[in-house]
């Protein structure tokens, strides 16, 4: 009895099947509707992000971006998501991640509280110190201001 109790809240329950390409994909569609708005131009973001991270056709990006909405919903710990990560992908690749979840947060010219609170979040569990985050924010402001 304890032991099928036990199961239940087990987070290994929900990462069984769950790539570390799909928890990326949720952290990004985490990222974009943090601050309550789910636009077009963010969607489109992800696709492009992962089309160029993992090398896949666009189509590809679309439905692995479909499968991190459902598992957005699904899973509401960020330490889950983070933990496959961090299982399948080098710290320096983390680096990279960082700088594409600054370019969803920073892609309507406005941060809010909540995106701010996520990112710092995000960056601890990934292993991530702030400056090197702060250094891909300004990495991602730059290439807007030349864009």
């Amino acid at each position: 009895m304890w032991n099928k109790i036990k199961d239940i809240f087990s987070p290994e329950k929900y990462e069984e099947g769950i790539t570390s390409n799909s928890a990326i994909a949720a952290i990004l569609v985490r990222a974009a509707k943090t601050d309550n708005e789910y636009t077009e131009s963010e969607k489109k973001l992800i696709d492009h992000l992962l089309t160029n991270k993992l090398n896949i056709s666009l189509e590809d990006a679309r439905l692995l971006r479909l499968k991190g909405q459902e598992l957005e919903m699904e899973i509401n710990d960020n330490v889950q998501l983070t933990r496959i990560i961090k299982q399948d992908i080098p710290y320096e690749e983390r680096h990279q991640l960082v700088e594409q979840l600054w370019s969803i947060v920073l892609d309507d010219n406005n941060r809010t509280p909540e995106e701010n609170k996520l990112m710092r979040v995000l960056t601890h569990l990934l292993g991530i110190s702030d400056v090197n985050s702060a250094k891909a924010r300004s990495k991602v402001l730059n290439k807007k201001n030349l864009s």
